[in-house]
């Protein structure tokens, strides 16, 4: 199960080493959600205790959306779009770590 904990300490350096190793500048992040449906991530904007807030792709633009942590199911992370999706700039735009 996901958790605020996850998304705040571990998704963003998670997604990077991700892009690093397999070369990517913006991985495509999709979130499986318990209902079947799939989001195309382009960013997380904000976590709660119990939500997440994030933009992602529909058919025609970039839409703010509300999740409940419980609601995923899955993250899967690729270096390219799935078939059947339109060949838009899909991808998660990467944080920068913090510099030292």
């Amino acid at each position: 199960m996901f958790d605020r904990t996850f998304f705040e300490q571990h998704f963003n350096a998670q997604t990077r080493a991700f892009a690093r190793d397999h070369k990517v500048a913006s991985p495509v992040v999709e979130f499986l959600l318990d209902d079947g449906s799939i989001l195309h991530v382009r960013s997380l904007l904000q976590t709660k205790e119990n939500w997440l807030c994030l933009q992602a792709y529909d058919e025609e633009a970039t839409r703010q959306i509300y999740c409940l942590y419980y609601s995923i199911k899955r993250i899967t992370l690729s270096t390219q779009p799935p078939k059947g999706a339109k060949p838009r700039d899909l991808g998660f735009q990467l944080e920068q770590p913090p510099h030292a």
